[in-house]
């Protein structure tokens, strides 16, 4: 499994600076199994497409490292994801930034990591997922920033299977009796301390706070406010660069269609490219890592992308383990080994996971081997 968007702020370290270009490139939350590192070889596979369609939207990993211009005239970019809670925080992201970054910036507190799941999984409950779902620019904007914050002080996936909630009348947490019908839960894990912070709680967001070295009221405030400036940077950064992408939340299936997919620019001659990035399906992966987990969305991935595949106006690239989907091979697909073409392993006892990491390509897909110049563009 590819662990470096939870290891991504750490790594950052070793410069010691702030990097605002690799910052334009990173979502603000870890996520299991992203794929900036593999997104060199998506766009060798994809090219410059007129469409490009992210069914699984996740971290955006390879949308935001997308080498070409953005925001292009006749040039389209659609994602998607099952995720309500995920969904909200980009649209929050691209049309509120500010107030994210507000809600977003909290010190880590064990109390307020419980609280704040809690009313996430309250607020989706209530109606938010059918509204995000049916209107493309509903979002919460201290919704968002809640969850931005709660995922990175999460000690694994934020799911909603855990046993705790609040009582309604009095506001306590309560641990819920084991039944099949019981409402979302939290796990009330501590939060992760076992790193220097990840997402908005990274390390390199952080700036100088109070001198102690001053008896006396300061003439001027040498501290910011609670809302980390860097932070606030951040979101806006990515608000510019999500400015006219498609933000949908729904099964992927909705978006791989012909008429999504095919925009005018498409019929007129052009491609549309697709990023299938679904649930890996196998026996020996860790079960419960995304809130929306089912290991027969690859196989539905994998027929659907047999069919469209045959379109030369499509190319696609679907992700997986090794012997997952080799069946594409008897229908013209190419595999390639990311993980090894991306130069890093995986810590930890997973590692292996990552050395069977595989990317198919679709008939239409361009030769990587014939884009060597798009390599520079991702050290």
């Amino acid at each position: 499994m590819d662990a470096e968007a939870l290891r991504d702020d750490d790594d950052a370290i070793e410069d010691r600076e702030f990097d605002a270009a690799r910052y334009a490139r990173k979502a603000p939350f870890p996520w299991f199994g992203g794929k900036s590192r593999a997104a060199p070889l998506v766009w060798q596979l994809l090219g410059d497409v007129e469409h490009y369609v992210e069914p699984f939207a996740g971290s955006l990993a390879v949308l935001l490292n997308r080498p070409h211009p953005c925001n292009r005239p006749y040039h389209s970019e659609t994602v998607n994801d099952a995720d309500a809670l995920l969904v909200n925080a980009w649209r929050g992201i691209q049309f509120a930034p500010d107030a994210v970054a507000e809600a977003a910036s909290w010190p880590v507190s064990e109390a307020c990591k419980s609280a704040r799941q809690i009313a996430l999984l309250r607020w989706r409950e209530t109606g938010a997922k059918e509204r995000i779902a049916g209107d493309p620019r509903y979002f919460d904007s201290e919704m968002a920033g809640w969850w931005l914050w709660a995922v990175a002080v999460q000690i694994g996936g934020f799911t909603d299977d855990g046993a705790w909630t609040a009582d309604p009348v009095t506001g306590r947490i309560v641990k819920m009796p084991r039944s099949s019908t019981r409402e979302p839960g939290v796990s009330r894990k501590i939060p992760n301390l076992g790193d220097n912070g990840s997402g908005v709680c990274g390390p390199l967001l952080r700036e100088p706070g109070i001198s102690l070295l001053k008896r006396n009221f300061p003439e001027e405030d040498d501290f910011h406010p609670i809302t980390m400036p860097r932070l606030r940077w951040w979101m806006r950064l990515l608000s510019a660069r999500l400015r006219h992408v498609r933000i949908c939340n729904g099964d992927w299936s909705r978006v791989c269609t012909s008429g999504a997919m095919h925009t005018l620019s498409v019929r007129t001659g052009g491609v549309c490219g697709v990023f299938l990035d679904p649930p890996y399906f196998t026996d020996d992966r860790t079960p419960g890592l995304y809130s929306v987990d089912d290991g027969s969305i690859a196989a539905s991935c994998r027929a659907w992308a047999i069919e469209a595949g045959r379109d030369p106006r499509n190319r696609i690239v679907l992700t997986g383990y090794d012997s997952e989907h080799e069946e594409l091979e008897r229908h013209g697909w190419t595999v390639h080994e990311w993980f090894k073409y991306a130069g890093f392993m995986t810590p930890g006892r997973n590692k292996s996971f990552g050395l069977r990491e595989r990317l198919w390509a679709s008939p239409h897909c361009l030769r990587p081997d014939m884009q060597p110049e798009q390599l520079g563009l991702f050290k």
